[in-house]
């Protein structure tokens, strides 16, 4: 018996900077949504060089069919 494990595939990253902040807002708005806190904040915290993140890419996958 063989399970069905779903695997992704690595895509590049946004080139366009516009692209990049748009990811950063729609991670800080949902992380709002769940914690309460502002989106502000938290995108703020997500672009800040000083961050302990600040050494991480943003991930992102696209399940392969």
């Amino acid at each position: 018996m063989t399970s069905s494990v779903p695997t992704f595939t690595p895509i590049q990253a946004p080139a366009d900077p516009a692209d990049h902040l748009r990811i950063i807002r729609a991670i800080a708005s949902s992380t709002a949504i769940e914690t309460g806190q502002a989106i502000q904040d938290i995108e703020s915290r997500l672009l800040s060089r000083d961050s302990r993140y600040s050494g991480l890419e943003l991930a992102l996958a696209a399940a392969k069919a």
